[in-house]
């Protein structure tokens, strides 16, 4: 795996703290309490989820098709899939994209959830290798995803994943996670929890790292 990694900040990293990191087009807000096996754990099932979908579906004309054979994949690896996906489509949007998505799951998500979420944007937009790694993987494949993850009160890795398809003809690093002022871009916004308990980890896990173990990805880790 490609990682560019600051070494203060691996010193730094602790089950104590929230901790943030972007994985190519993903970016992803981790709760105290997440062990580094855990959070690897989500990024290697990221990957391999990924991986398979795009040998199946098309991400800009199949994003209903590609979101649920994703999800599939996530539960092959021990991940059960909570309740249906939260859609939005909008084929003639404009606003603001995380005022959208808290619109849409603002009875589902927690205000720590979005206080994580909103905090970990906050951050991307002021760490410019970070950002420019996310924005030019987007707008290659047209969409991103972003979660909040952390461990349940019955001791569940609970992770809310919200996976964007974003059409513009108007792509900037500002457009990509605050305001989209382009007519007639496409917002195509899917949203579902997934949880798996520790003994399903256990089960999974060198399956999976042995699945992702070729796939080249560049990871940045981000300082809260």
């Amino acid at each position: 795996m490609d990682s560019i990694l600051n070494d203060s900040q691996r010193g730094l990293e602790s089950p104590l703290q929230n901790s943030a990191s972007v994985l190519e087009n993903n970016l992803l807000a981790f709760f105290p309490g997440l062990s580094r096996e855990d959070k690897q754990y989500i990024k290697n099932s990221m990957r391999w989820a990924e991986s398979r979908a795009d040998l199946r579906h098309d991400r800009k004309r199949e994003p209903a098709q590609w979101f649920e054979f994703y999800s599939g994949m996530l539960w092959s690896v021990g991940w059960s899939l909570e309740h249906q996906p939260v859609v939005v489509i909008d084929n003639n949007y404009t606003g603001n994209l995380v005022d959208s998505w808290s619109k849409a799951l603002s009875t589902q998500v927690s205000r720590a959830k979005l206080r994580l979420i909103k905090e970990t944007f906050g951050v991307l937009e002021h760490d410019r290798s970070a950002l420019d790694l996310l924005t030019a993987r987007a707008q290659q494949s047209g969409d991103f995803r972003f979660l909040p993850a952390e461990y349940s009160r019955a001791g569940e890795l609970e992770m809310l994943i919200t996976n964007v398809r974003l059409l513009s003809l108007n792509w900037s690093s500002r457009l990509l996670f605050w305001d989209v002022e382009h007519p007639r871009s496409q917002l195509d916004i899917r949203v579902r929890r997934f949880a798996i308990k520790t003994r399903e980890m256990s089960k999974y896990r060198e399956k999976l790292e042995a699945a992702v173990k070729e796939m080249r990805l560049t990871e940045i880790e981000l300082t809260l």
